[in-house]
């Protein structure tokens, strides 16, 4: 007789919010814990606890997560009371649960969570002075509190109300870590003159780093100045280029040419005159003067020859004549970048651009001789190499020197089988068959297998990892793994983390293992049996993406091909154009195709859920494929870009092939975009053909 449940089955109940089934079946457990079967009994209890939660039950729920807590991963128990508490109203039983959570070894993994819920539980005056008591007590461990914007300024205006001193490192955390603009204001208004005239460098530039990773480059522009008063000249010029920069990202471009005209960049921020050429340069051609854009970058060569920044110059101007389509510029600045600086990174980029060209002329010893000589200063590790192979087998091919292009395409299938590059060689040539010989010669590679024993910390490690998926704290679980995989561990001990992840379907989690720890054997790993693929490409949801893209009229593999690369499986996913879900809907896109569908939304949240997303996903892609006619790559590049982007391209380059379209594409992300989501549905195809 079974001891214990599928557990799947209570889970996949709890998500579909039956949870009286789960109080009646679990509620009949005895509550002691029944050695050795407490594993088993905790989960029932923790069941029991998160269902009665759910049920707006929170005092009869403690009962059952204190039973909990006496069982295993008293750790999981306690936030869930603490959870509890805050629902009946206990909140300060709840800042006692947390300080006895902060005793934990596992406590960091909830601090994020913790933070949140004192953010949005303490509202009242008596619960905002209970909430500050709370904070100073911690006071000694800031990282833990003190670094949310929010929490600080509750802290600190709390310290004035009580009239209790804090010291200067303590008040500025909230002037260093703003969380958005509101608090990045509120924060530099709060600030002490004192504190202000003793800023170091160090802190200035950490503010103005965290507030460009939030994106709040216009505040920037009306911020800054009032950071550079009584700097010093490092400190102010680079002050000064964060203004600069900040302009350009809001594309406030006549803003700042009036300001440099005026003199304002050399008077306030002590601008050198080669930084004045350098912005200079990039504002000509922000503003499309491609020739006063030269002359700027022509004396910044003049006056200091060895300038770090001319190789970037050469390339934008390179780039700026060709979308202008100006080919003789645009061919003397690549020109000039190769010979200049022959082994840069940006003259890789300069090779390819003069090798396509005379590609797309026909001149195949021209284009060879640049493929060569950009082949010949890549890295040995970058992505590159693959592409400039490829093109150098083809042009070889197309030149009649059999041998040559043999030799490369044997390269190319042997150490870049499974990039776009290498599948479209194979495919191209004929060699994807099973029984071929280029298969045959890749590597079999099973030592990330069992073949190294796991210690008994992983063993204890993955138990619990199994217990928090099993009560459905996925996120707790799979944070807790991607801090384990940081340090040293055994190779069994990562692979056996991709089966639990698979097991439970954390698909995005899983993927980010795959790229930090098997990446490189995906290069030359024979595509087959082997569950290291099915890993890499999982199939999320099949049953449901086979129906909806069977009535889309599109295979279900192009769609999880899409659906990789468009989120990585994340349901959660939102861009920063606010494209939403696994597959990635602009919210217009997807309230049209709702309407197409009768679907009545009250909400956009409404389109993150899988199902819905997937639906109205596959059939937009459908359409997209339908006027296409179902060309895989002018499909996904249609749906990256836009369908009236795709088809004013295929105007443009209606004499080229597919694998030369894809080279075409001007824009960059789209171009990368095709390149990966072609990759993924050949794996995909290969994978699960049979």
């Amino acid at each position: 007789m079974a001891l214990a449940p599928e557990w799947k089955v209570y889970r996949d109940v709890f998500e579909k919010g039956d949870c009286s089934r789960i109080i009646r079946e679990l509620g009949a457990i005895q509550q002691a814990v029944p050695e050795p079967h407490g594993d088993f009994w905790s989960k029932s209890m923790m069941f029991l606890g998160k269902c009665l939660l759910k049920e707006n039950q929170p005092e009869k729920a403690k009962k059952f997560i204190l039973l909990a807590a006496k069982g295993v991963h008293s750790d999981v128990a306690l936030f869930h009371l603490i959870q509890a508490n805050i629902k009946s109203g206990e909140k300060s039983e709840a800042l006692e649960n947390i300080s006895q959570l902060l005793q934990q070894p596992k406590h960091v993994f909830y601090l994020a969570r913790i933070r949140n819920l004192l953010r949005e539980n303490f509202n009242s005056e008596d619960e905002r002075k209970m909430l500050f008591h709370f904070l100073s007590q911690h006071r000694e461990h800031p990282e833990y509190f003190l670094h949310d914007a929010k929490l600080h300024q509750l802290f600190i205006t709390q310290s004035d109300l009580f009239k209790q001193p804090v010291n200067k490192k303590l008040r500025l955390l909230g002037w260093l870590y703003p969380e958005d603009e509101t608090t990045a204001k509120q924060s530099h208004k709060s600030i002490w003159p004192t504190d202000f005239k003793d800023l170091t460098a160090e802190q200035i530039k950490l503010r103005v780093q965290n507030l460009k990773k939030l994106n709040l480059h216009p505040y920037l522009i009306s911020h800054l100045p009032r950071l550079v008063e009584d700097q010093d000249a490092g400190l102010r010029q680079w002050l000064g280029n964060s203004w600069i920069d900040a302009h350009f990202r809001t594309k406030q471009y006549r803003s700042i040419y009036t300001k440099i005209k005026e003199g304002e960049l050399e008077k306030d921020w002590g601008m050198s005159a080669k930084n004045l050429l350098y912005w200079n340069a990039l504002l000509k051609m922000k503003r499309r003067k491609l020739d006063e854009a030269v002359s700027y970058v022509e004396n910044l060569k003049k006056i200091d020859p060895k300038n770090s920044r001319l190789p970037f110059l050469y390339r934008s101007l390179a780039k700026n004549f060709k979308s202008r389509r100006k080919p003789e510029p645009t061919h003397e600045w690549w020109t000039r970048l190769i010979k200049e600086y022959p082994k840069h990174r940006y003259t890789i980029t300069a090779h390819w651009e003069e090798a396509w060209k005379y590609y797309s002329r026909n001149q195949f010893y021209s284009s060879l001789k640049h493929l060569d000589a950009g082949f010949a200063i890549i890295p040995k590790y970058s992505k590159k190499r693959p592409q400039f192979i490829y093109w150098r087998a083809k042009t070889h091919d197309l030149l009649k020197h059999q041998q040559e292009s043999d030799q490369l395409y044997g390269e190319l299938f042997t150490k870049y089988a499974n990039t776009y590059y290498g599948l479209r060689g194979m495919l191209e040539q004929g060699k994807l068959e099973a029984d071929s010989d280029s298969m045959k010669n890749l590597i079999k590679k099973t030592e990330h297998r069992s073949g190294q024993n796991l210690t008994d910390s992983e063993k204890i490690l993955l138990k619990r990892w199994e217990f928090l998926f099993d009560i459905l704290d996925n996120q707790q679980a799979e944070e807790e793994m991607l801090n384990a995989l940081k340090k040293d561990h055994s190779k069994s001990f990562s692979w056996k983390i991709c089966e639990l992840l698979n097991r439970y379907e954390a698909f995005h989690t899983l993927q980010k293992v795959i790229a930090n720890h098997y990446i490189y054997e995906l290069y030359d790993q024979e595509i087959g049996e082997d569950p290291l693929w099915e890993f890499a490409f999982p199939r999320p949801y099949w049953d449901h993406v086979r129906e909806v893209s069977s009535k889309a009229g599109i295979d279900p593999y192009f769609a999880l091909a899409i659906m990789r690369e468009e989120s990585h499986f994340n349901p959660n996913a939102i861009s920063r154009s606010e494209a939403m879900g696994l597959m990635q809907l602009m919210p217009a896109t997807a309230k049209e195709q709702a309407g197409r569908h009768k679907i009545k939304v009250n909400d956009l949240k409404q389109f993150f859920e899988p199902r819905l997303n997937t639906l109205l996903g596959t059939d937009y892609l459908g359409r997209i494929a339908s006027r296409f006619n179902d060309e895989l790559v002018y499909t996904a590049g249609g749906y990256n870009a836009g369908p009236t982007n795709m088809k004013r391209w295929l105007k443009t380059y209606n004499s080229a092939s597919p694998e030369e379209f894809v080279e075409h594409i001007p824009f960059q992300e789209t171009k990368d975009y095709v390149k990966r989501v072609y990759r993924s549905y050949q794996i995909y195809l290969q994978i699960y053909s049979s």
